[in-house]
């Protein structure tokens, strides 16, 4: 007997420490994009919405795979509505998604804008986080020169000093050929240990359909149907919020959303399977009143089929989405490669994460 209790305290510190190695191991990203908002701006901002599934599609898909945060941190100038909005890092892509379709071009007028203020935000206002395996990176997008003529105490120069004691690389990537730009953004990057590009004032980007997109948006569809909605009336508020904003979206963002969801095995905060999983409740603990109304007078065993059930739905239509999206991933490096892109926001993006990941032992496959 003795025996016996000494191996299965053996069998579960040995699980614990593999568990506890793993989410060691598990590389992170934080990602803010700092991104002028002002009138000039209107074709980066809806490009950007288009295409952030893919961004983040082809992020997570390092090696190892990281985990993915994502935050941003709109600006204009004074007299505007705002100076800044912030919206902190999140890994509910859905949030992210919802939070970047609230930004729309306006305002403006002069050419500088308040670049420091919004820098400033990006660095101190936003909970990176502070494990030294994270990596943290700001990508400054504009067209429009900071103001230095403001003596309210927002300095970029300071501001990019502050980065750089946090770990945080300031990456610029500058929209249009503002001449009056070029200098500050160079400096900026220069200062905050990062990199510079240059693309068109609309930010290039690309939305290639392909013959997989029409399936792939019916896979996603079915895979949002696993989900299992539950808790409190704020989580079904978020997931009601969820069912119409991707019933509006464009169908190249459904496609990429689809992929995404499939790829990161995540299908939201409110979701019962994944919260079973991830071990943040216990099935058995969940007041009636916040189960779906389809489980409230099952059994225990009856709720655990229901659930496996749906997890064995869900794992199946991942794997169908996986390998369709490789297809139609192939396909869309083909067309680039007739038309390239190389000048593009994503591609800029993508080329700056892929190099500075690679200093948190991330790394990623040639385009």
């Amino acid at each position: 007997m003795k025996r016996i209790i000494i191996l299965v305290l053996f069998l579960a510190l040995a699980a614990g420490s593999a568990f506890a190695a793993k989410t060691k191991d598990t590389p992170r990203i934080d990602v803010v994009f700092v991104l002028d908002t002002t009138g000039s701006m209107g074709g980066l901002i809806e490009g950007a919405k288009l295409k952030i599934w893919a961004i983040s599609n082809s992020i997570i898909n390092g090696s190892p795979t990281p985990e993915l945060r994502v935050g941003l941190v709109g600006y204009r100038d004074v007299g505007d509505d705002y100076v800044t909005r912030v919206h902190d890092l999140s890994s509910d892509l859905d949030e992210v998604y919802a939070n970047l379709m609230s930004f729309s071009a306006g305002g403006g007028g002069d050419t500088p804008e308040h670049v420091n203020h919004a820098l400033h935000d990006a660095v101190e206002d936003i909970s990176w986080s502070t494990d030294d395996g994270t990596l943290r990176i700001v990508f400054l997008v504009g067209d429009a020169p900071p103001h230095v003529d403001y003596d309210d105490g927002f300095d970029y120069n300071a501001i990019c000093r502050a980065a750089v004691r946090k770990d945080i690389i300031v990456n610029t990537i500058q929209c249009g050929a503002m001449t009056e730009t070029v200098g500050f953004w160079r400096e900026i990057a220069l200062l905050g240990e990062g990199e510079y590009a240059a693309i068109p004032q609309s930010g290039g980007m690309r939305s290639i359909p392909t013959p997989m997109d029409e399936e792939l948006s019916a896979l996603g569809a079915k895979l949002d149907a696993t989900v299992v909605a539950f808790g409190n009336e704020e989580k079904m508020a978020r997931k009601r919020e969820a069912d119409e904003m991707v019933g509006a979206m464009a169908p190249a963002a459904a496609v990429e959303r689809a992929a995404y969801k499939s790829m990161s095995g995540k299908m939201g905060g409110y979701d019962l399977i994944d919260a079973v999983d991830s071990g943040d409740v216990e099935l058995e603990e969940i007041e009636t009143e916040n189960l779906p109304s389809e489980m409230r007078d099952m059994t225990d065993k009856e709720k655990e089929s229901f659930l496996a059930a749906r997890k064995d739905e869900r794992t199946e239509l991942r794997r169908q989405i996986t390998e369709l999206n490789q297809k139609r991933s192939a396909y869309i490096k083909t067309k680039l490669a007739e038309g390239g892109d190389a000048d593009s926001f994503d591609t800029q993006v993508l080329s700056m994460i892929r190099a500075q990941a690679a200093g948190k032992g991330i790394t990623y496959q040639a385009r």
